[in-house]
């Protein structure tokens, strides 16, 4: 009985990430974040000390 359970709410969990990730509001946040390894850092360099 706590194993039909537990598979119930793992599997609610589940499709509730599942619909979290593919909401339409999301869309713009995740796209940002995969075109963050695209992008160029602007930010100088650090001078090493040698």
């Amino acid at each position: 009985m706590i194993s039909g359970i537990l598979t119930a709410i793992l599997l609610l969990t589940f499709i509730g990430i599942w619909a979290w990730a593919w909401s339409r509001r999301r869309q713009p946040d995740f796209n940002e974040a995969a075109n963050l390894p695209l992008e160029e850092s602007h930010a100088p360099k650090q001078e090493r000390d040698a």
